[in-house]
């Protein structure tokens, strides 16, 4: 099992230098552990997907502005959002509930100031924003991917990646990075982080085949424009 405890003790046992002490390593394993459920770009240009043990379920109050931040867990991927009747209030015609220039296009009140029920929704940031605005608070349900809990004891388990994947691919993660902070500038640069890059990548790769792609193509979009690119589900 991939333990914390495990986890710290196989990366020294690579790196073997006293300067990068227990804690240092612990928070680059946690920093990889949400990287890597946040998406990484892989070298054919797609986002891994979400990883599906992270899936959640959680409520949104409503505000008096035409927005309200998304619950302090999110990480990715808001891809259902349910009224307070439980029903579906739809993405935005033409693309998904990321789609923020889509969902301005199609409502009616470009300054987003229109009063009434909810009947479109987008995200932005950490943001869902709605319209029309409810002059009494509505609870929305939404339905998303949040960020794994960070490791903290020596046998905490690092959440959402399959175990027979979790211990390598932080392991080679952690040493990726490290690596390329050590040998930058050195005459041997680039071994060991090219080393360790290849092997991050190919347990990525297994990672993505065995998860699979679930659900409807992402799009990227600045909020002027959408390019209509899959990246992940």
């Amino acid at each position: 099992m991939a333990t914390l405890t495990r986890l710290v003790t196989d990366i020294q046992g690579i790196l073997q230098d006293d300067a990068y002490i227990d804690s240092i390593i612990v928070d680059r394993i946690n920093d990889s552990l949400q990287s890597i459920a946040a998406g990484i770009r892989m070298p054919n240009g797609e986002v891994s997907p979400p990883l599906p043990d992270l899936l959640d379920y959680d409520t949104v109050a409503t505000t008096t502005a035409a927005y309200a931040s998304l619950p302090a867990d999110f990480q990715r991927n808001v891809f259902l959002v349910l009224d307070s009747s439980g029903n579906k209030i739809a993405p935005p015609r033409g693309g998904n509930y990321q789609a923020f220039s889509l969902f301005l296009k199609n409502t009616s009140d470009k300054r987003l100031t229109e009063a009434g029920s909810v009947y479109a929704v987008a995200v932005k940031g950490l943001r869902l924003y709605y319209q029309g605005i409810p002059s009494v608070a509505e609870t929305l349900g939404v339905h998303f991917y949040r960020k794994p809990l960070t490791l903290a004891l020596d046998g905490d388990e690092p959440e959402g990646i399959p175990a027979h994947l979790a211990g390598d691919l932080l392991k080679h993660a952690v040493c990726m990075k490290t690596y390329i902070d050590i040998e930058d500038g050195q005459y041997n640069k680039g071994i060991g982080a090219q080393q360790h890059t290849t092997q991050f990548f190919n347990l990525m790769t297994n990672l993505c085949d065995f998860i699979g792609i679930d659900g409807e193509p992402q799009y990227y979009g600045d909020g002027a424009s959408e390019d209509a690119g899959a990246c992940d589900g």
